[in-house]
């Protein structure tokens, strides 16, 4: 496809899909209908009145749209990282060491008794001329028999982090006031469309809420392949880590909404929200950890971490929405 001809299709997709958002008024709400349709066999005796006057110290209302139209990808690569242990190399063996001894063969008691002395011997004709009270003492020395040095992993074992992150789309609220919310969040691309160089088929209804009906045109456009998916991709790979542990996080969301409400007073507890989250996406998040080593750790099963955390998450539409009762009379 042309240069041209992807500017068209871009300016006549974004007019289509994004005309109908502003042929309503802007109001808060557009128009909202919820209809439910069920058959129910049950006996249920209520007794139920609610009964609502409350006087918000304050409101917080958003009109709030994302679009995003393209290819999202986050990577993150951490690869060959050695922990040299600072025990050092001990030298090869086993060798000798020769050294005086005194009266009473003192030295040589204790070198038999010292951790990799395997051998020992006094030769006291290499002592003095005429005299038999010093000599010479050789000892067979074995550094393989002392064994490594040991480190606390509670306190001396560190850690690679590798994280990748890919969203399109991202909304968080934290309010502690009366809320009011018109949420739209879009996601889809123009490039790599079937049909992407015809004019675009826009279908005539329109529900009275803007991003509904926008929602419903970008599926239609979708389906007759006027619109291509989103490539959304989050990539964390770990390798070849000495005397570590790991962490490896990947993360691929298409549309987040987060919403955290914590009123001070009961007159605040009040949260409106409409919302559309649409995503012709392909969300993909790999996480891949290979090749740890770890040795001379002590305390490794009592360790407040996993050796090894490889975690990916993809997610086409979330929404977290949490309100918290506020406090009346010490009571919650």
């Amino acid at each position: 496809m042309t240069k041209r001809y992807r500017t068209t299709l871009l300016a006549s997709v974004s007019a289509a899909a994004l005309s109908v958002m502003a042929a309503a008024p802007a109001s808060a709400f557009d128009r909202v209908n919820w209809t439910w349709d069920a058959e129910v066999l049950e006996t249920v005796n209520k007794n139920i009145t609610i009964t609502a006057d409350l006087v918000p110290t304050g409101m917080v209302m958003i009109e709030d749209l994302q679009v995003y139209i393209g290819d999202v990808n986050a990577e993150s690569t951490v690869t060959d990282i050695q922990n040299n242990q600072p025990a050092g190399e001990l030298p090869s063996g086993p060798f000798d060491l020769t050294f005086d001894y005194g009266i009473g063969g003192v030295q040589l008691d204790d070198g038999v008794a010292t951790p990799g002395i395997t051998n020992g011997m006094v030769d006291e004709t290499d002592g003095p001329v005429g005299s038999d009270l010093n000599g010479v003492v050789t000892l067979t020395f074995d550094p393989g028999t002392l064994g490594s040095a040991e480190f606390d992993a509670l306190t001396e074992l560190p850690e690679v982090v590798s994280a990748a992150t890919a969203v399109a789309n991202n909304t968080s609220i934290t309010s502690d006031t009366m809320l009011e919310l018109h949420e739209g969040q879009f996601v889809f691309n123009i490039e790599g469309g079937e049909n992407g160089g015809e004019a675009p088929f826009v279908p005539g209804v329109n529900t009275g809420n803007s991003n509904l009906t926008a929602a419903g045109v970008l599926g239609v456009l979708a389906i007759s392949g006027q619109i291509a998916p989103s490539q959304i991709s989050a990539t964390s790979t770990v390798s070849d880590i000495l005397n570590a542990s790991v962490d490896s996080a990947a993360t691929a969301v298409a549309n987040n909404l987060s919403i955290t409400m914590e009123p001070k007073s009961p007159g605040d507890s009040v949260m409106i929200a409409d919302i559309v989250q649409f995503a012709f996406a392909d969300v993909t998040a790999t996480s891949s950890v290979s090749n740890v080593s770890l040795n001379n750790y002590t305390n490794l099963g009592v360790l407040d971490r996993p050796i090894v955390s490889s975690v990916a998450t993809a997610v086409g539409n979330n929404k977290s929405i949490s309100v918290v009762a506020p406090v009346v009379g010490g009571l919650q």
